[in-house]
């Protein structure tokens, strides 16, 4: 069944859909956009059809029924405000200790399900830690592993000084979460040619999403490093034996607001 459908009622023939498909599945016949059956396995459902028909026809099987919201059209008084959420987000680590709701948290993820991926294939998922409860297990879990291999020698313990994270955390200090009452950790398959730069790209628009509803949130090296290396944590995570955990971030509600955008010196460019 394709994955592509016309509302015919709707569709004016431009041809704007056959014009922006990348993998060019779509054909006009008797000046209306039709994709072929054989072409519907081709199809990853990016929605370029969708998002550019200037007539809301094209419809696709993976949003069918569903109200989609308009898109940002391009505006020069845009600018400012999009460049300065840009310029303004901060790695946070300075958390109350309150959760952040459920609500929120969908919210976030939404618009994190919506960053591009290799060929679209949109193969990871989100594991959530989303109270505080939950964190302290994840440190749990840290701290016997790290006492276990304090004296062995594995990439972990090469990395890091084992000993010198065992003190600061036996003195209460959280090393992986910097107290943030909730954390995410992105997974998928291990063997996709893309997992890192697809998780490092889906973190950030979970990290944009979330400073745009007043959420702070930073990338947990730390966590991410642990929860690849020790069997206990990826278990607790539920990460399945064909996957990896490719990024961690915790997050949280603010206690300060930032004022000012950081200088960066001169920008690190070579034009050929």
């Amino acid at each position: 069944m394709p994955t592509f459908t016309c509302n015919e009622d709707k569709c004016t023939g431009c041809g704007t859909c056959v014009f922006v498909c990348p993998k060019h599945l779509i054909t006009l016949e008797d000046r209306r956009p039709v994709m072929e059956e054989e072409n519907s396995e081709q199809c990853t459902s990016c929605g370029q059809c969708v998002a550019y028909c200037p007539e809301g026809a094209a419809q696709q099987s993976i949003s069918e029924g569903q109200n989609l919201e308009p898109a940002l059209a391009y505006n020069v008084r845009n600018i400012q405000i999009i460049d300065g959420a840009l310029k303004s987000r901060r790695s946070y680590r300075n958390f109350a200790k309150r959760p952040v709701s459920k609500v929120l948290l969908n919210q976030i993820l939404e618009v994190a399900n919506l960053a591009p991926s290799g060929r679209n294939a949109r193969f990871l998922r989100w594991i959530v830690l989303e109270n505080s409860s939950k964190v302290t297990g994840f440190i749990t879990l840290a701290r016997n592993w790290l006492n276990e291999i304090s004296s062995t020698e594995n990439d972990f313990t090469r990395r890091y000084s084992v000993g010198d994270m065992l003190e600061k955390l036996n003195k209460g200090k959280d090393l992986f979460f910097c107290g943030a009452p909730g954390a995410v950790f992105i997974v998928g398959d291990k063997n996709q040619r893309w997992g890192e730069i697809d998780s490092a790209i889906a973190g950030t628009y979970f990290n944009l999403a979330a400073e745009a509803r007043n959420i702070g949130c930073c990338f947990a090296g730390r966590a991410t490093n642990i929860a690849q290396a020790c069997p206990e944590i990826r278990d607790y995570l539920g990460v399945k034996e064909n996957e990896e955990v490719y990024i961690g971030l915790f997050f949280g509600h603010k206690t300060v607001q930032s004022h000012y955008v950081p200088g960066r010196g001169p920008v690190p460019v070579t034009f050929l």
